[in-house]
């Protein structure tokens, strides 16, 4: 009997001791605004990630895998914007408390503002974005943003890149504030 009673004890402590890592199923979007009102959605095809048993979370986002729909916009937001010969990859690191953990591993959901740093285009932010945790049925935790974090293109070095995009394109203008969602899924 007492054998019984050590079991489920056993399994939560080994669930979070184990490391998460982000599944293919996650996505990281942008939204961008032209000419004033044309808004665009665009997408990281190549996000990876994982997540301690300590809770130290670590994003990495492949900026060459930028997906807007048209290729040739795609190759100019790599070279112009992003400078990915020099900056391919932003990260994000976050510390998401152990006891969020364990209480996803035992089926609770929960909300929370996850405080973190993004490293883009070598600068550096503090980043706070409120996130919803719910684990799924396949013992999958869906972490998933609650409002867009909103990004400054002035605080990454951007505004140069944004520029050109706009000279190239011959537009009016290209909004310097770019809302970013994500819907992450990590499996242990």
């Amino acid at each position: 009997m007492r054998y019984l009673v050590l079991i489920p004890a056993l399994l939560l402590s080994a669930f979070s001791q184990a490391e998460w890592t982000l599944q293919p199923s996650s996505s990281l979007t942008f939204l961008t605004t032209k000419n004033t009102h044309l808004t665009e959605v665009h997408q990281f095809r190549s996000i990876r990630g994982k997540v301690s048993d300590q809770g130290m979370a670590e994003l990495s986002i492949d900026l060459t895998s930028i997906d807007s729909g048209i290729p040739i916009r795609d190759t100019r937001m790599q070279e112009w914007l992003f400078e990915t010969n020099r900056f391919s990859h932003a990260t994000f690191n976050a510390v998401v408390p152990v006891d969020v953990l364990n209480k996803a591993s035992g089926g609770d959901s929960q909300t929370l503002t996850l405080k973190g740093k993004l490293m883009l285009h070598g600068h550096e932010e503090d980043i706070s974005v409120p996130v919803s945790i719910v684990p799924a049925q396949d013992k999958s935790v869906v972490i998933t943003s609650l409002q867009p974090v909103l990004l400054h293109a002035d605080s990454f070095a951007l505004t140069a890149g944004i520029q050109k995009l706009r000279d190239i394109a011959k537009l009016e203008r290209i909004a310097e504030v770019v809302p970013v969602s994500f819907s992450l899924t990590f499996r242990s």
